[in-house]
């Protein structure tokens, strides 16, 4: 796993369905059991709003919470493609937003910098492909003269 303040990146994740991913999602995130359920419930009351689908082979699953104790981008590129639910299948990438509620100014903009990212099939692809854990890292987490 790589990781800084703001980015976690999980290559060849062992996590194998939605589920997992939310749960592992919840417990990196906190400690408190019901902080973590409400967090898997806010996942679910998410997806009832509609489809976390971006493209093929990726879904962005993405909430804001007050429970949460910080902002946190968890890009999970699983070792074998998940099953996410009926329709959508075959994931190969996962990227999980969370966002605390009354987050500061410069979190909010490095959110918006990284989902821009996503909105280039080209980015997506390249992730998609990549083999190795460093270039796939190096692709996610910014390097630091770019971002400020």
């Amino acid at each position: 796993m790589a990781t800084n303040s703001l980015y976690q990146v999980h290559f060849r994740s062992a996590l194998t369905s939605r589920e997992s991913v939310y749960s592992f999602c919840a417990d990196h995130s906190s400690t408190d059991s019901s902080t973590r359920q409400h967090l898997l419930q806010a996942f679910h009351d998410r997806e009832k709003v509609g489809s976390t689908q971006i493209a093929e082979h990726v879904v962005m699953p993405h909430i804001e919470s007050s429970q949460l104790d910080k902002s946190q981008i968890i890009v999970i590129r699983p070792a074998e493609p998940i099953q996410w639910e009926a329709g959508i299948e075959k994931i190969q990438l996962v990227i999980v937003l969370l966002l605390k509620q009354n987050e500061s100014a410069t979190i909010k903009r490095e959110l918006i910098r990284f989902t821009r990212t996503l909105a280039d099939e080209d980015h997506l692809n390249e992730l998609l492909e990549v083999q190795e854990a460093a270039t796939f890292t190096n692709k996610i987490i910014p390097n630091r003269e770019e971002s400020q």
